[in-house]
């Protein structure tokens, strides 16, 4: 950080293109997480390189899986490293960067993170409002947790890994405390995940709030909540914050969920796969693109029925709705789906259970974190490894990965037949 504030005073702004922004986030979120590891190398025995890089994309990424055996015999010093991670990457590890160097290419570089919505005219002033909006919560949740009956240490990262939506626990139990300080975690989660930034911005400066995620998170987390009471049998309250967990990407769970019947497992990975609302630190396609996909089907089947003259006018909200959009929702669902399945055959490939497999797949792509017991230690290193993959993939959407893929081929391929074409010129 230190070097990048040299290097900023030192340098010219330039313009920074989409691509190119995508290719710099895809390589920091991976850079972090290969230096990040190096504590959890150093200071667990048992730990190898690998299962520190897993750990700490975990963090990273808010993911919220953990491969340590035992969580309570860690030093401080990795517990709070562990929390710091999952509360830097709930924002994004390039808006920390952005914030401080306050560099070109803002805008090119939050959209890399997959965020598009403005709170402030730029983008640089959206960050830090968003920077505010995060402090704030995260002052407030730690003094309710901590006036719930929680030492200061607990209200500390467990607040830091719930407001980021992270769920990397201090104890080896996921959340076991009591139960109003379950009460606050699921009203900390769900903000953190489900009420996009924009929304808090209003609801603090007064303005009318009309939120379609918001809208729409709230009958599926409820009905949800109670499918899974009914069909498992267990508390009321339970159902609600592993519903809220499983959504908003936080990973928490007072119950373990491979106790839970197929019907819960089954409505979990749905609400998963998923996940909360753009403009927050969750993962998942994303609530929006949920409604955007619907709308789209909806004025599809409108379009064939009616007359050939007859105009259309798509609409969400308030707001019109493009074909550019409904497509874009789509390739992002489609990509989600692949990555899914891929994930599911892998595991299944190594000998694990298909329907639990289908859970962790989900739980790693879209940074869930809830697990059937499949993701620990002993995990097989290849199941580690597409568990870096994943982690990273849907932290980012999925396209800056490939653009960071395909954009070095493109360009040498394109080398190749600027060149082909010059010696044909030449003869």
């Amino acid at each position: 950080m230190i070097l990048g504030l040299l290097i900023n005073k030192i340098t010219k702004p330039i313009s920074v293109k989409l691509k190119h922004a995508m290719v710099i986030s895809a390589l920091a979120w991976l850079m972090a997480s290969l230096i990040g590891a190096i504590p959890f190398y150093i200071g667990i025995e048992y730990f190898s390189y690998l299962d520190g890089v897993f750990e700490s994309m975990s963090a990273w990424t808010t993911t919220g899986f953990s491969i340590v055996s035992d969580v309570e015999s860690l030093p401080r010093t990795l517990q709070f490293w562990r929390s710091f991670e999952q509360w830097i990457g709930g924002v994004g590890v390039l808006a920390m960067v952005i914030t401080i160097l306050s560099k070109a290419g803002a805008s090119a570089y939050y959209r890399a993170e997959a965020r598009e919505e403005k709170i402030m005219p730029s983008t640089i002033g959206t960050i830090k409002k968003i920077w505010q909006i995060y402090l704030l919560y995260t002052t407030i949740g730690i003094c309710l947790l901590y006036l719930s009956g929680l030492n200061l240490w607990s209200a500390l990262n467990i607040c830091m890994c719930g407001i980021s939506t992270g769920g990397m626990s201090i104890s080896n139990q996921s959340f076991p405390f009591n139960n109003f300080a379950k009460i606050i975690m699921t009203l900390i989660m769900y903000i953190g995940g489900v009420v996009s930034f924009s929304v808090h911005h209003n609801v603090l400066t007064g303005r009318r709030v009309d939120d379609i995620q918001t809208k729409t998170s709230i009958p599926i987390l409820f009905f949800a909540a109670f499918v899974i009471t009914l069909t498992s049998g267990i508390d009321p309250l339970d159902s609600l914050f592993t519903v809220v967990s499983a959504m908003t990407s936080t990973g928490f769970s007072s119950v373990q969920i491979s106790s839970l019947t197929n019907i819960s497992i089954a409505v979990l990975i749905f609400v998963m796969a998923i996940g909360g609302a753009t403009g927050t630190t969750t993962g998942g396609i994303k609530l929006i693109r949920l409604v955007i996909m619907a709308k789209g089907f909806y004025y599809r089947l409108k379009e064939v029925v009616s007359p050939g003259n007859a105009i259309i006018y798509k609409k969400i909200g308030k707001n019109q709705l493009s074909d550019f959009l409904i497509l874009d929702a789509f390739i992002i669902a489609f990509a989600y789906i692949i990555h899914y399945l891929f994930g599911t055959l892998v595991l299944i490939s190594l000998g694990y259970d298909p329907f639990l497999s289908v859970f962790e797949s989900v739980s790693l792509v879209a940074n869930m974190g809830l697990s059937v017991d499949i993701v620990n230690h002993s995990l097989h290193p290849v199941a580690k490894i597409l568990g870096v993959f994943s982690m990273w993939v849907g932290r980012l959407e999925i396209i800056p990965i490939y653009v960071l893929i395909i954009l070095p081929l493109y360009l040498k391929l394109k080398d190749v037949g600027k060149n082909k074409i010059s010696k044909n010129r030449k003869l």
